[in-house]
């Protein structure tokens, strides 16, 4: 069962990219493993029809990845936020 994390953290990336290598947050820090998936999501904060307007609408990269402490994580970069913040949104394993 999924456990909620929803933490800003620091990640490493890839040079010149922003293929996560290693995440850190509440003084951890893992190592990624494997990316095992990624998607995009560009869904809408706001539920009700007129609280979709470019405003509310999301601009997120999700990761997937298998960290060197066995866990499993979803985790997210933030692009619609000006600081581009990185999130360890759940423990999915």
């Amino acid at each position: 069962m999924p456990r909620f994390i929803g933490r800003p953290a620091r990640v490493e990336c890839a040079s010149g990219g922003t293929t996560p290598t290693a995440l850190a947050w509440n003084g951890t820090v893992v190592h990624i493993v494997e990316i095992l998936s990624e998607w995009q999501d560009f869904g809408f904060g706001g539920t009700h029809p007129s609280a979709r307007t470019w405003r509310t609408r999301r601009h997120r990269n999700y990761y997937k990845v298998l960290c060197d402490d066995g866990h499993t994580y979803d985790i997210y970069l933030d692009r619609g936020s000006p600081r581009r913040q990185w999130h360890v949104y759940r423990q999915v394993d």
